[in-house]
């Protein structure tokens, strides 16, 4: 633990206290075992980052895409085998079948939007977006980056379209449905998916980019979306604490939801992917490390467990020099 605190110190070492930083926690047994805050929450108001600061997870917010779905899945609302594009006609296009496993576990080749938003002629960076208008793009798409089932190929266009699938299976939002179902059992009453851009977050994180030509010598980034499914969720430490302390509750549980997402599925070639549903596994040392990490807009995420040493890492950041190196943390705790 020492050497990993040592990881973070270091770090620390290379930001200034007076702009934007980073949070990490470490959690071993339930308890929190260190703790972090540098730098600013919002550098326009001179606010630090703490335990409370609401940080945008970017794609660490799939997890929990994948976890309200897999709760839908335990309703029989629908089966990870069935054809989902009875529920999403913006898929007809493409006139073939798509199991629900596929966007899951992003073996659907169904392509990410993202690289069709930077093509768009007359299209500025800043321009606003969210899923209404990114489902109407997936519904133009004519062909696939590959063949459904056959290789992995990671694509946000998959969780936009679970989110739309969550709502209509559910009749609520996708963020009603994660904050019913996930986050208030766990007397978690405010992270969430901000799904209005007019929504108020208490203790919002702003996220910067180094400019040495500004003053104070950042800039700020200006989100342009509310996208929810392949983001779009906002958390702190201390509710991310109580996410991990109910993580590996279900990782005792073979029964739990947490398996259910971590159940593998087999390629056309029979080949197993180490991305299984909204979550990552690999083994280091012999032993597994579950993660997933996000990165948009200067924010930079990472929750990384250790299941047999009963470790999670929580990693939060607001520019991109404080990005999180999971292979040195994990040389930190071998």
């Amino acid at each position: 633990m020492e050497k990993l605190r040592r990881y973070f110190l270091e770090l620390e070492s290379t930001l200034p206290a007076e702009g934007p930083g980073f949070s990490a926690v470490v959690l071993q047994d339930n308890a929190v075992a260190c703790e972090l805050h540098h730098g600013m929450a919002s550098l326009e108001l001179a606010v630090p980052l703490s335990g409370k600061s609401a940080y945008y997870l970017a794609s660490e917010s799939k997890q929990f895409t994948a976890a309200c779905v897999l709760a839908l899945v335990r309703a029989g609302r629908i089966g990870l085998d069935d054809d989902v594009c009875s529920h999403l006609p913006e898929l007809a296009r493409m006139e073939q079948a798509f199991p629900l496993r596929s966007l899951l576990n992003h073996s659907s080749g169904i392509p990410d939007y993202f690289q069709f938003l930077q093509c768009q002629l007359g299209r500025h960076e800043a321009d606003y977006f969210n899923n209404a208008l990114i489902l109407k793009m997936i519904a133009g798409f004519a062909s696939l980056a590959f063949p459904t089932g056959t290789q992995h190929g990671y694509s946000n266009s998959n969780y936009i379209l679970l989110a739309a699938l969550i709502e209509r299976l559910s009749g609520l939002s996708a963020a009603r449905f994660a904050r019913e179902t996930l986050f208030q059992p766990l007397g978690i009453e405010r992270m969430g998916f901000d799904d209005d851009r007019s929504n108020i977050i208490m203790q919002r994180v702003l996220s910067y980019e180094a400019d040495a030509r500004r003053p104070r010598g950042f800039k700020q980034y200006l989100g342009n979306a509310n996208t929810v499914g392949d983001g779009g969720v906002y958390a702190s430490t201390d509710e991310l604490v109580l996410w991990e302390r109910e993580w590996h509750r279900q990782w005792d549980d073979q029964g739990s939801l947490l398996h259910a997402m971590l159940q593998p599925s087999a390629l056309a070639d029979g080949s197993l992917l180490p991305y299984r549903f909204g979550l990552e596994i690999i083994e280091r040392n012999g032993a597994a490390v579950v993660f997933h990490s996000g990165g948009l807009w200067g924010f930079n995420t990472l929750l990384m467990r250790l299941p047999a040493r009963r470790l999670s890492v929580i990693f939060l950041a607001n520019c991109d020099s404080a990005e999180a190196d999971m292979e040195r943390m994990l040389a930190a705790l071998a």
